[in-house]
């Protein structure tokens, strides 16, 4: 078999459609084009149209996987996650994850700064948030860090939640609140003292 032609795609210029004998039959990364010295007139047998077939999977699932990550922050877990669902390799997972981070698609620490300023902006607690990074397999010292980083304290956005709250007729009685406010990691004795006026 012979490469007869190759033409870059129309919607993604980044990906080069390859034709066999005339026909189409796989499509590569300009630079899987590159490593593999991939050129018109190249011959090729049905051993490298499988490891043409297979480059031109993982090219797709790599591209699939950073338009995923592009949307919004994810920890390293949540990447590793989201190749295991894709059934992903775990060897090529590793890999494409490690040339995510070391490109800066991908970082643990802006992830945790992205995380935190989201749930602030719903006045969860430290703990809350805490508990929700650990949960994203974030390690502990970055997390700590960046919350002590923090400019708005677990007694302030207590006290912006309760005003919040209190505007809905389900949290006029103080028992349901104080309920609701505990379920979102605070302190009882700072919850009990935001209280404390407004139940007076």
């Amino acid at each position: 078999m012979k490469i007869t032609k190759l033409s870059a795609q129309v919607k993604n210029p980044n990906r080069v459609n390859v034709f066999l004998d005339g026909k189409y039959c796989f499509s590569l990364t300009i630079d899987q084009v590159l490593e593999h010295k991939v050129k018109k007139e190249l011959e090729i047998d049905e051993q490298d149209v499988k490891k043409f077939e297979k480059l031109s999977l993982d090219g797709k699932l790599r591209q699939r996987a950073l338009e995923w990550l592009m949307i919004r922050p994810h920890s390293e877990k949540e990447v590793m996650d989201y190749f295991r669902r894709k059934k992903v390799d775990g060897e090529q997972a590793r890999a494409w994850l490690d040339e995510f981070i070391s490109r800066g698609y991908q970082s643990d620490q802006s992830f945790t700064r992205w995380w935190i300023d989201q749930r602030r902006a719903k006045q969860k607690s430290q703990q809350f948030i805490r508990q929700e990074l650990r949960q994203k397999g974030v390690d502990t010292a970055i997390i700590q860090s960046l919350l002590l980083e923090e400019s708005v304290t677990d007694k302030s956005a207590l006290m912006m939640l309760v005003e919040k709250k209190q505007k809905q007729t389900k949290y006029q009685d103080s028992q349901k609140l104080t309920t609701y406010l505990l379920r979102q990691g605070y302190r009882y004795s700072d919850v009990v003292d935001a209280l404390a006026d407004k139940f007076a």
